[in-house]
């Protein structure tokens, strides 16, 4: 069984062969050839929150890097709304603890509105395909255009 078939498996209940292939073939494209099927199936994998083996202890995430990482809520934070150059937003920072450390995240914009939607204090996540900054205050999450966060069972 090849790598690509055994990453299907973790997305079978998702996608069909087909629509996983359709994806693959979509990255290439937008990837520009830069990646092959296998990495390109690796990343779907990862974007659906599939990717166990891939999940990181919050002791061990490192400013700069992209992790997914997974915790309890413990924090909701305060809505706070700015204006920049580009306009008015919003930001809302929610700490994940994971028994091993805890972490900011920091949700921008239309992020925000998942708090209300989906977070209460004890609501497991997962962060997949965070980027790990440290902006003065501390380590800290977010998520970029690839990244998504998911609410666990």
């Amino acid at each position: 069984m090849t790598s690509i078939e055994e990453l299907y498996k973790k997305v079978s209940d998702i996608y069909t062969e087909d629509e996983f292939d359709e994806k693959i073939d979509k990255r290439r494209k937008e990837f520009e050839d830069l990646f092959d099927e296998e990495a390109l199936a690796h990343l779907i994998v990862a974007e659906e929150g599939r990717n166990d083996e891939a999940v990181d202890n919050l002791e061990e995430v490192e400013i700069g890097e992209e992790c997914t990482i997974e915790g309890e809520i413990v924090d909701l934070g305060d809505l706070r709304t700015f204006e920049n150059e580009n306009g008015e937003g919003r930001v809302r920072n929610v700490r994940i603890d994971d028994g091993t450390g805890s972490i900011k995240l920091v949700l921008w914009n239309e992020d925000t509105e998942m708090v209300e939607d989906q977070f209460e204090v004890g609501t497991n996540i997962r962060v997949a395909n965070g980027y790990v900054q440290d902006k003065g205050y501390g380590k800290q999450i977010s998520i970029g255009k690839w990244g998504e966060v998911q609410v666990l069972d």
